[in-house]
């Protein structure tokens, strides 16, 4: 309490530079309370449930609700913001999470198409049965957990503040170094993964700032990463998340099939998300007359 008091007596929310400073420490005070505490809930997850590779992807993505959690506390207690702040409205939650859910699904499933037409991609063997569809529907769940998650703090936190404190330019690329950042110890991280990520960032905010709340982005971002690792077999930001409908295997350059880092290792996933970049961007600062240099105005 010494130090919440400490920072509202200072004013330093006033001020734009330590406002930037104080939230960028927040959010990886965030990460470090969601890696300390998921490892405890695992730990007592796995003393009471036998182990497998299968509760193991569901303990580890559903425990991303311990990002979530802080992000909140962070977001009453210091900036005195409302849940709304960080674009939980009630207004078509569910109809707005379905839609980004479908896109993000259809631009996963067109990626891989375009990739299997240059060769780099082949499916390997189709898989369907009772059991895969039984372990499927909770690995829809901890998808969306996770995804909610991640968006809540790169976009719902760390793009709107600050973005209403300085401007959306500022907002989307602080935002968006930071998401990047926190991919930084994946496996098969590269150049070409680490720019899909910063691109990704960019779509993933313009997609918050044109809805205007979190769902959208987090629908888009939950059924990206649940088509690529648990229906076409890929990692995911270059982690194996089990076991999937369509196994493939992928042939020619990195920079074209993927790697080991997954979809958004491929050049095909970042020229999609410039278009989409390209399309957002048009249809909120031309279209909508909106300028990128103004302050978040929701």
């Amino acid at each position: 309490m010494i130090i919440l008091n400490s920072i509202k007596e200072r004013g330093i929310l006033k001020n734009p530079i330590l406002y930037v400073v104080l939230t960028l420490i927040v959010s990886y005070l965030s990460i470090i309370f969601s890696g300390v505490f998921g490892l405890f809930y695992g730990f007592m997850f796995f003393n009471v449930f036998p182990f497998s590779d299968y509760l193991l992807i569901l303990v580890e993505l559903s425990g991303f609700i311990f990002l979530t959690l802080p992000v909140i506390f962070f977001s009453k207690v210091i900036y005195k913001q409302p849940l709304s702040s960080l674009g939980f409205t009630k207004k078509s939650l569910l109809k707005d999470y379905l839609k980004g859910w479908l896109y993000g699904a259809a631009i996963l499933v067109i990626c891989v198409i375009i990739m299997m037409m240059f060769g780099v991609v082949r499916i390997s063997k189709l898989e369907f049965n009772g059991m895969l569809v039984l372990q499927f529907i909770p690995l829809i769940i901890v998808w969306a957990i996770q995804g909610n998650a991640e968006e809540v703090l790169a976009r719902g936190f760390l793009l709107t503040g600050i973005s209403r404190k300085i401007n959306i330019l500022t907002g989307i690329v602080i935002s968006s170094l930071f998401f990047s950042a926190m991919h930084l110890g994946n496996n098969g991280l590269d150049i070409l993964p680490l720019i899909d990520l910063f691109l990704f960032a960019i779509f993933a905010s313009l997609l918050m700032i044109k809805s205007k709340n979190i769902w959208v982005a987090s629908g888009f971002h939950a059924a990206w990463n649940c088509f690529q690792g648990n229906v076409f077999a890929f990692p995911v930001s270059g982690t194996n998340t089990g076991n999937a409908f369509i196994h493939v295997t992928t042939h020619g350059p990195s920079w074209l099939s993927g790697g080991k880092f997954g979809v958004e290792g491929s050049m095909v996933s970042i020229l999609i998300q410039i278009i989409l970049i390209a399309w957002l961007y048009y249809d909120i600062f031309i279209k909508g007359k909106k300028r990128i240099t103004d302050k978040l105005d929701f």
